[in-house]
């Protein structure tokens, strides 16, 4: 688990420099991640957003639905919505989830029409969705949430307006002892001096 206060820094650092808006999604443990040992279950990641987005500072900005990171939060539950953001490249249009790589449809129907929905999601049972907390999945299902319903509308609005979530439990989170994941290797710069070719 990354440590928990370098992540509510580096969100420090970044408005700092200015940016309009952050975007943040767990990883999970799909098959094609190259390392599987250290992604985290979904216990453990809503335990993780719980302390790193209470006690939130006003200035931080996200470019994410307030529902989506109440869900990361493990405030609310929502299905997977795996048809809420389809992506189209060059090789046509991916099915989803665009982690699991299930291939790609020629046309925006093909996709539509021969895709089996029901296999996505951790609600379908789907081993390769079990852990999954995903933006391309879940805040799709929380935008719907927000105005599907008069109730998911005003949700929104004070999650907008309140957005601090004080929490005294999260901020005893932030102090616990963490051990890095994947410690940082300094990388120490040469002796030899790089000099401007004319070629």
């Amino acid at each position: 688990m990354a440590p928990i206060q370098s992540v509510r820094a580096f969100f420090d650092d970044m408005m700092e420099l200015g940016l309009e808006g952050m975007m943040l999604s767990p990883g999970y443990s799909y098959d094609k991640a190259p390392d599987q040992k250290h992604f985290l279950g979904r216990a453990r990641t809503r335990r993780m957003f719980r302390a790193i987005l209470s006690n939130r500072k006003k200035n931080w900005r996200f470019n994410l639905s307030p529902l989506f990171l109440e869900f990361l939060m493990g405030k609310r539950t929502y299905p997977c919505t795996p048809w809420g953001m389809p992506t189209y490249n060059i090789f046509g249009w991916q099915k989803p989830c665009y982690l699991l790589q299930d291939g790609y449809a020629e046309t925006f129907d093909e996709l539509l029409s021969t895709t089996n929905w029901s296999n996505y999601g951790t609600e379908s049972g789907n081993p390769a969705c079990a852990n999954c907390m995903v933006h391309s999945g879940y805040e799709a299902s929380a935008v719907n949430a927000t105005f599907s319903s008069l109730a998911g509308f005003l949700a929104t609005v004070k999650a907008t307006l309140f957005s601090g979530y004080r929490d005294e439990e999260a901020l005893r989170l932030l102090d616990e002892h963490q051990a890095p994941v994947n410690p940082l290797i300094q990388i120490a710069p040469t002796n030899d001096s790089l000099q401007e070719t004319r070629a």
